[in-house]
């Protein structure tokens, strides 16, 4: 499935007026797979809503995901953000895949 990898980069921008810091965000089109998860398989620490989305680590230039990442991606029309809440790289160092649970925003 066609998705958007959000990845943020840097410490961000600081905002004097709001007081608030906005991240530097670079943005990679990537092809993912997308499944549901069963809370349950998890020991009921994930939502019902949360997902599943397996990339390959090549198509970001091997950026390790991190939680402050998300995916955009469609689903009926809508456009879906995904913050990622927990992801899991095989491999360690050096990534074959990664497996992210990510919650819809």
């Amino acid at each position: 499935m066609a998705a958007t990898f959000v990845a943020v980069t840097g410490s961000g921008t600081y905002d004097d007026v709001t007081g608030t810091i906005t991240p530097t965000q670079t943005r990679t089109p990537v092809k993912v797979v997308i499944t549901k998860i069963n809370p349950e398989e998890f020991q009921g620490i994930y939502q019902s809503t949360d997902v599943k989305i397996f990339i390959d680590p090549a198509q970001i230039a091997n950026h390790y995901i991190t939680t402050a990442d998300s995916f955009e991606y469609q689903q009926a029309g809508t456009t879906i953000h995904a913050k990622v809440i927990n992801p899991v790289t095989y491999r360690g160092d050096n990534p074959v895949v990664f497996a992210c649970v990510a919650r819809p925003q």
